[in-house]
């Protein structure tokens, strides 16, 4: 069965999907750009502040399909571990409950999938440890950005009241900068207001 990209199945489609093969390329080329050092200016937050939320929504992408994979595998688990206690534990010969349990325990149909059952639940947390990682990069540079707003915004001169901002307007004179003020309530990097 096809599955169309622009539909919600071909987003959680696990058609020639594997945990083994997961392809994460492009989380690990985002964590490796973010800065190592504490050597940041406004310029590389600006920069990395849109990578994390990227970053952020690919981690996201995988783990619908992470989370698919594992649903598929715990039903053919479950399916698996019926069969074996059923069926090849009768046809080996074993009679009680104990023995057929023992036996489900040992079949390696049983323990194959319980193998990829526990790959998909250690895919599943590197990716929501990912997720936080760059949750937080956002949060510390979008905290840079408005601090050294700020700072940059204080180091103007100020006799009394507000600190007037340059206004990028020119005057008659391409050397003359008149002086605005800005609003209070505009603030650089804020957050959202979702309604």
């Amino acid at each position: 069965m096809k599955t169309e990209p622009n539909r919600f199945s071909g987003i959680m489609s696990t058609e020639e999907f594997s945990i083994e093969n997961l392809d994460i390329s492009e989380i690990q080329k985002i964590s490796n750009l973010l800065p190592r050092t504490k050597v940041i200016d406004s310029n590389i937050a600006e920069k990395y502040i849109i990578c994390t939320i990227e970053a952020q929504d690919l981690c996201q992408e995988k783990m619908i399909q992470v989370e698919r994979w594992i649903g598929m595998k715990r039903i053919a688990l479950d399916k698996e571990e019926a069969e074996s206690a059923l069926i090849r534990a009768k046809d080996a010969g074993h009679k009680t409950a104990k023995e057929k349990d023992w036996f489900v325990q040992s079949d390696q149909a049983v323990m194959d999938l319980r193998d990829e059952l526990d790959k998909a639940k250690v895919a599943k947390i590197w990716l929501d440890n990912k997720i936080k990682y760059f949750s937080m990069w956002h949060y510390s540079l979008r905290a840079f950005i408005k601090r050294d707003y700020n700072i940059e915004k204080s180091s103007t001169y100020s006799t009394f009241g507000e600190t007037p901002e340059y206004n990028i307007e020119n005057g008659e004179d391409d050397n003359h900068r008149s002086r605005s003020f800005v609003s209070k309530d505009k603030e650089f990097c804020d957050d959202i207001p979702w309604k």
